[in-house]
């Protein structure tokens, strides 16, 4: 079935949307979200309410944080009382305030609305937040009984899921920003890179000990990191480990990040949980190998057999995956994998057919 990218304003349906976006927030939620954005607003009439969440507010409660709140309740109450929407599109935050954040706008949109709740889940440690506290999964049952429809990751997400709450789930994997045409560069087994965001669970400060380590052995080898610092302390303990092998930088905004990745022999991210990252998407759409650690839904993305994974916040693991790379005979097998396995599942085309289906 074809899809079309043209606005037809006679027959376009209308849509909320609730959640963060670029530039105010930069991370992988919020450009997965941006993407969806732009899509969606080739079928609908999209109104936007924007989160605005500092880095620095990293899973903290801040006065500043519940102001956004009830002032974007109050922007919901009003829109939803001024329009006839079809659907509200809003991503679940799983911590017990974003539960309780995620509950009030559903409750406040279906109170003036009749349009359906859609509800996209972007971890890949959900069950672990929903045993943490009692109030999470009371919150949870509320919030899913008042959903008409949940996106989740992966298939094998939307079976445990349906297995354990009884009620159909839908799938949308995750793609990039735009689709960079590059062929696959000669890679080198020694130029490591790092892009994400500054954060102790990204596992930043496993990766920088284990590497600085291994320059010891391997003096040939190179890592340049990009993200926005959460944390002075971290920020000056991250600094300290800059080096002639190691290369610590701030936000890859403003630079060619598809480049960077092109040009790298492998791409490091030793979260201790995620749910499918893009930065491993935009690795693979160039064909850039990747390490890192089962955790969510990146086995799931790179394939059962996939060879550079390690255990979350087990520095011995990771240390062997590096290793085992440096030594790998073939890096160009695993480019080609890696890119055939995104154009396969995680492609434009792919990702605009199946929101295409959710949003019907």
């Amino acid at each position: 079935m074809a899809i079309s990218h043209k606005p037809d304003l006679e027959r376009k349906q209308r849509l909320l949307f609730y959640g963060e976006l670029p530039p105010n927030s930069i991370h992988g939620i919020a450009i997965s979200n941006q993407i969806n954005i732009k899509m969606l607003e080739s079928w609908f009439m999209v109104d936007i309410i924007e989160e605005k969440n500092k880095l620095l507010e990293h899973n903290k409660i801040s006065i500043n944080k519940l102001a956004n709140v009830l002032k974007n309740n109050l922007i919901i109450q009003v829109k939803s009382i001024h329009h006839k929407y079809d659907y509200f599109y809003l991503i679940y935050s799983l911590s017990t305030f974003g539960s309780l954040k995620t509950l009030t706008a559903i409750i406040i949109f279906r109170f003036f609305n009749r349009g359906k709740v859609v509800l996209h889940l972007h971890r890949g440690d959900f069950f672990s937040r929903y045993y943490q506290k009692k109030i999470n999964r009371f919150l949870t049952k509320l919030i899913f009984r008042l959903s008409h429809n949940i996106i989740v990751l992966s298939e094998n997400q939307k079976s445990e899921f349906e297995t354990f709450f009884k009620r159909p789930f839908l799938v949308l994997f995750n793609t990039v920003e735009s689709e960079y045409e590059t062929t696959v560069a000669k890679k080198q087994n020694s130029r490591f890179i790092y892009i994400s965001n500054y954060l102790i669970d990204k596992g930043i400060i496993d990766l920088l000990e284990v590497f600085r380590k291994l320059t010891n052995k391997y003096p040939k080898i190179a890592l340049r990191t990009y993200g926005a610092f959460s944390d002075k302390d971290l920020k000056d303990t991250i600094l300290k480990y800059e080096s002639a092998n190691i290369n610590i930088n701030g936000p890859i905004t403003g630079i060619d990040k598809f480049k960077e990745l092109a040009n790298s022999d492998c791409l490091i991210l030793p979260s201790w949980n995620e749910g499918q990252p893009m930065i491993l998407l935009e690795a693979m759409s160039v064909g850039t190998p990747i390490i890192s650690t089962r955790v969510g839904i990146i086995p799931e993305l790179l394939g059962v057999d996939y060879p550079y994974l390690s255990i979350a916040r087990d520095r011995n693991t990771l240390e062997n995956s590096i290793v085992n790379y440096i030594n790998e005979a073939n890096p160009e097998r695993i480019s080609e994998s890696l890119k055939s396995r995104f154009t396969l599942f995680y492609s434009h085309k792919m990702h605009a057919r199946n929101l295409q289906n959710i949003f019907r």
